[in-house]
Formats: C-alpha cells, sequence, structure tokens
C-alpha cells in the first residue's frame, strides 16, 4: 500500500543528530500550505532540547511567501515602515500624527522586537502605562501594523486587537442657557475693548466666530477654514457651505495653519441656513475684508487664522463660573437647541453627522425630566 500523502501543516518523523560538541539538530519536512514539502531543523544543546525547539517552531510556523516584505525576521519598527507606505489614503494630518506616536512611545521601545515576539499580554502591560490619548493612538497604529502582518500570512491572528482600549470618562454634553451665551458675548465684547490696551486688539474676530458657531453649529476649523465663496448673504434665505477644515499650526509637519480642501473624515459639503445674529456677523466681517475670495476669518496678514489663537482668546476673555465654555460648547449647544425645538433627527442634520447616535452620545445634553405622560399611566391603570 502506498505511503499516505501527508496533509498540509503536516509533519513527518523527526530525526535527531549530533551536529557539533553538546550540540544536536532536530529536522522534519512539513508540507507547507501551499503544498510544498519543505525540510525544517533546529538546534539545542542536548536531543531532547532539539526537539523540543523544533516542535515548538513548528506548531506556530507559517507558510514562506517568495518575495514577502514582511516576514517572522521582520522588525516592528520595518514593519512600521511598510504599513504606512501602503496607507496611501491618509490625510497628511492623521500620517504625521501616527508617525509622531510611534517615534516617541513604540520605535525605542518595542521597535527592535519581531513581528512574532510582541504578545497581547506584553503590548497590554506596556500600552496601560501610557497617557490615554497616546495608548489610544500608538493602540491604533500597532493594530493596522499587526493586520498587515496577518495579511502577508507571517500571523493568523492580529494579537492587538484583544488589547484593551484605553479611555477616560468624558465629561456630559453641556449647552449654554440664553442667559449664559449672553454673559459670555458681553465678556468677550468686554475683553475685546478693554481701555489702556496697546498694539493689536485683543480677540478681534472672537465675538463674530462665536456669533457664526453658535447660529450654525459648524465645526470651529470648518469655520474657520470659510471663504467668502461658500457664503450666500444676498440669497433668500442666506446660507453658508462648509467645503474645507483649516488646520493648525503642526498638524501637518513643516506647515503652519492652513485649508485642508475637505471636510472631516471626507465628508460631502455641508449647507447650513443662516439666522440673524451669523448674518449680522458675516456683513461685519465682509465690510472689512480686503480680499472677497480670500479667507472670511482672515488674520491680520490675510491668511487664515489659528484655533489655537482663538481658544485662548476665549478662556482669558470667560468669567470663572463659564471657564467649562470652549468652542465645541456652541456646537453642542446649537444640537441640544435643535432636538428640544425639532427633534433628535433635525440635531443630526444641521450637525451633518453619518449617525444620529454619534450626535446623541457627544452632543445632547442630557434631559433630566420626563415629559408629561399622566393620561397614558392613568389610562393603563384604569384598564383602558
Amino acid at each position: 500500500m502506498p505511503r499516505q500523502r501527508m496533509a498540509p501543516g503536516e509533519w513527518g518523523k523527526i530525526t535527531v543528530k549530533k551536529s557539533g560538541p553538546g550540540r544536536f539538530t532536530a529536522s522534519t519536512y512539513i508540507r507547507d500550505e501551499d503544498g510544498r514539502r519543505r525540510q525544517v531543523e533546529r538546534s539545542g544543546s542536548s536531543e531532547e532540547d532539539a526537539r523540543r525547539a523544533l516542535l515548538r517552531h513548528l506548531k506556530k510556523r507559517t507558510t514562506p511567501t517568495v518575495g514577502a516584505v514582511v516576514s517572522e525576521r521582520t522588525s516592528l519598527s520595518e514593519l512600521f515602515e511598510v504599513w504606512i507606505s501602503l496607507k496611501d489614503n491618509l490625510k497628511e494630518q492623521s500620517r504625521d500624527e501616527y508617525r509622531r506616536v510611534w517615534e516617541k512611545h513604540g520605535a525605542s521601545q518595542l521597535g527592535a522586537l519581531r513581528v512574532r515576539e510582541l504578545s497581547t499580554s506584553r503590548a497590554e502591560r506596556y500600552i496601560g502605562t501610557l497617557p490615554t490619548s497616546r495608548a489610544r493612538t500608538l493602540r491604533v497604529v500597532l493594530i493596522g501594523m499587526f493586520a498587515t502582518a496577518v495579511r502577508y500570512d507571517v500571523l493568523t491572528v492580529n494579537p492587538i486587537r484583544e488589547v484593551t482600549r484605553k479611555s477616560s470618562k468624558a465629561a456630559p454634553a453641556r449647552a449654554l442657557t440664553p442667559e449664559e451665551f449672553a454673559t459670555v458675548r458681553s465678556a468677550v465684547l468686554a475683553y475685546r475693548g478693554r481701555p489702556g490696551v496697546s498694539g493689536p486688539r485683543p480677540g478681534r474676530l472672537l465675538l463674530e466666530f462665536i456669533d457664526v458657531m453658535a447660529s450654525t453649529g459648524c465645526r470651529p476649523n470648518e469655520v474657520l477654514g470659510l471663504r467668502w465663496s461658500d457664503v450666500d448673504l444676498l440669497a433668500d434665505p442666506p446660507t453658508m457651505t462648509s467645503t474645507g477644515t483649516a488646520l493648525d499650526h503642526g498638524k501637518v509637519a513643516g506647515k503652519g495653519v492652513h485649508r485642508q480642501d475637505e471636510r472631516k473624515g471626507g465628508a460631502p459639503d455641508h449647507t447650513v441656513v443662516l439666522p440673524k445674529l451669523a448674518v449680522d456677523a458675516l456683513t461685519r466681517l465682509f465690510g472689512n475684508t480686503t480680499d472677497a475670495d480670500g479667507p472670511v476669518f482672515a488674520n491680520r496678514d490675510g491668511g487664515w487664522m489659528s484655533l489655537a489663537n482663538l481658544r485662548r482668546s476665549l478662556r482669558a476673555a470667560l468669567p470663572d463660573e463659564l471657564r467649562w465654555v470652549t468652542p465645541y460648547s456652541f456646537r453642542r449647544t446649537v444640537a441640544t437647541l435643535v432636538r428640544d425645538d425639532l427633534g433628535p433627527a433635525q440635531a443630526q442634520a444641521q450637525l451633518s453627522h453619518a449617525k444620529l447616535s454619534t450626535t446623541e452620545q457627544h452632543y445632547l445634553q442630557r434631559q433630566t425630566q420626563g415629559p408629561d405622560v399622566r393620561s397614558t399611566l392613568d389610562r393603563f391603570a384604569e384598564g383602558k
């Protein structure tokens, strides 16, 4: 009877031979997943050590890929470069952020390890020592790197997927009351008009920025990315269309504040109808502009304005009881007001979220008072 052929992944008899003084070599033939039969060897200081080393290798062996960019001998630093080079759809600022995090928290700490040497438990322990935001980003980077190793058949599973996603307790969404919004505007006006201040006026465009934010609910960097061609104050009704995003200093290596000609996540352009407060603010800005094709919120040189500078001015202007207010507070306020008056679906549409759950989870102030449902419950109690 002919000998039965080995199935892919099976290996034959292991033989051990003395290969030198105090050294033994165990060898066998294995039929890999590609159907080819290959000889595999491992050495040890005794026959049993050599046999065990070979068995350990056989149990985790993957089929060699001819011309593979990634192999079992690839270091994590090399794997990072392969992964980042394959991510041709990454935005420039994301690519720079991933590289910064890897170079600071990954390259020297993990980079010399080979692909198979970073276990889930080891990654869990290390990532757990990092600050929350850095831990999240490094986990994303490592998941992508090891997904590449899986695609090259070096690993069968991604060991990073089971690493705990480090999270911090997010503060609940809070909306401004009409009285608080009036106080914010008064504080900003007082800050901008402080007597005895020489030089450039602080918070020069802060009031108009707040008024447009509180009238539209658009993202702060999308408001700062507006061009006059995106605004139509003569339409009926007047409108504003978000088509891009202003990126601050340091978001892209080697670049200052500049405009990216697409919205967050590559979302489509988003048009909102402008209420009177925004129309008045934009009319004032247009009356002072020197470039009808340039930025709506232009710095003193006519370029794009930094959100970091506006945020700093807002913190300086606010009284102590309103220190919690940030540029995103106005987006949450708009979402909550629209939800209370027109329902959550209209709030989602105003904020241009793809999913209602995003609006509800991050932007709507929680309702803490139930509706008047006495008639409904009374009918139930009466058996009707």
